[in-house]
């Protein structure tokens, strides 16, 4: 009898844990790390705090277990890695198989944490970026076979492909802004095509003369807050601790010690914390758009790949070569759909007006279809294809250790999609049964 309540009093106990871990994670995808609070997860599961500490000891531990609980949920979700194929067989594999993943919440908090630079480590964090390395891994083996057996750089090439895979994956979880709903079969399908002949370009540049497939590392301009003075020294800080923390992060406390200023003269230039996010928030968004995809007056004789690889390298560099200014966009795209921050909206729209004009652009260079009509939506789905691939790359270059070529990129890419659209103009379609 005693053990038989000892039982019932163990999976009691698992199963509040359980619940405590469920409902962590549910808010901490909503409101990011700092947004969330252990009074929130008390409110949310309707146990005591002492409940709560009586099975972690700090929200750090929380939250590092909340999130390796969803981790272990995701894996006995994800399919069976297929054995590498070739042909078409490859192409229907992404799109069946591998770009297929669960697309959980927890992922999305994940890759706000990976993309802030906390001061301090963080257990949480580092599981989730040690996740992230096993997936690439795993899809650079399964590239592998693709490329030539001769190829110098074959293991390094087979990583930049598992990188352009996961791209896609991460790109889910960034807010979407084209102004439209897509069919996503239909996207992922040519992602899936789109990626499959990078591959090909790959193995074929790889032929004719070895490559540079590693670009340098950027250089991180520094600069002190404590060395400024007045209304940028305090925007500056703002900057630093968004990058640090996230938006939730921005405390008074914090920006006035981190600028070496006083709070009253924080006041002085700003109405309150929030004006100052906003003024921080609009300054990104003025750079975001200055570094804009512009193929305004790009004209293209029969082979559109030539135009748009050249503005495609000169976005990545500009990525490559970016401040904090990019982790504060992203980190805005990464927000979960029911929060509304201060510049949201506003950089929502230069996306949406960039991605306008090169869907505009796309209309103009393709080959004729059957109808204008067809070949303006076959222009809006290669957009927003393209700015899939960008932003995955630009979160990317945010988290991931590798720094890749941007001509080799912009080649990639501008060759990838060229022939997507080829095989979807042949009758190409995604497999049936989904």
């Amino acid at each position: 009898m005693a053990q038989r309540k000892t039982d019932r009093k163990n999976r009691q106990g698992e199963q509040t844990r359980e619940r405590i871990l469920e409902e962590t994670m549910r808010l901490a995808a909503r409101h990011g790390y700092e947004g969330t609070r252990i009074s929130m997860v008390r409110k949310a599961t309707g146990l005591s705090a002492s409940s709560i500490y009586w099975h972690f000891s700090d929200k750090e531990q929380l939250i590092a277990a909340a999130l390796e609980h969803a981790i272990g949920t995701h894996l006995q979700t994800i399919p069976t890695w297929p054995e590498f194929s070739s042909g078409e067989d490859r192409s229907a594999e992404l799109y069946e198989q591998i770009f297929q993943w669960p697309r959980e919440d927890f992922w999305r908090f994940g890759l706000q944490m990976a993309v802030v630079r906390p001061p301090e480590e963080s257990p949480a964090r580092d599981r989730f970026l040690e996740i992230r390395r096993e997936s690439i891994d795993w899809l650079a083996r399964w590239w592998k076979p693709s490329l030539p057996e001769q190829m110098e750089q074959r293991g390094m090439g087979s990583v930049l492909l598992g990188s352009l895979t996961f791209a896609v994956r991460d790109s889910y979880f960034l807010r979407r802004h084209a102004g439209r709903q897509f069919d996503e079969n239909r996207i992922t399908w040519m992602l899936a095509l789109s990626v499959d002949a990078m591959a090909d370009r790959l193995g074929e540049l790889a032929g004719e003369a070895p490559i540079a497939i590693e670009g340098e590392p950027p250089a991180q301009a520094v600069e002190c807050a404590g060395t400024q003075t007045g209304r940028r020294a305090f925007l500056q800080a703002a900057e630093d601790i968004i990058a640090e923390f996230g938006y939730d992060g921005v405390t008074v406390a914090r920006v006035c010690e981190r600028a070496e200023l006083p709070a009253s003269s924080l006041y002085w230039f700003f109405k309150d914390k929030d004006d100052l996010v906003a003024e921080v928030v609009a300054g990104a968004v003025q750079n975001w758009e200055a570094a804009r995809l512009d193929l305004t007056g790009q004209r293209a004789q029969g082979d559109w790949t030539v135009p748009l690889r050249g503005q495609l390298r000169g976005v990545l560099e500009g990525t490559a070569a970016g401040t904090g200014i990019l982790r504060l966009g992203l980190l805005l795209l990464l927000q979960d759909g029911n929060r509304t921050s201060p510049g949201v909206q506003s950089l929502e729209t230069v996306m949406e007006n960039m991605q306008s004009i090169t869907t505009d652009w796309f209309s103009a260079v393709l080959p004729d279809t059957e109808s204008e009509e067809q070949r303006t939506e076959l222009a809006e789905y290669l957009s927003e294809c393209l700015f899939r691939f960008l932003e995955g790359l630009m979160l990317a270059r945010q988290i991931d250790a590798h720094s890749w070529e941007p001509g080799l990129l912009a080649d990639l890419l501008a060759v990838g999609l060229h022939r997507a659209v080829e095989k979807l103009l042949a009758g190409s379609a995604a497999p049936a049964g989904r």
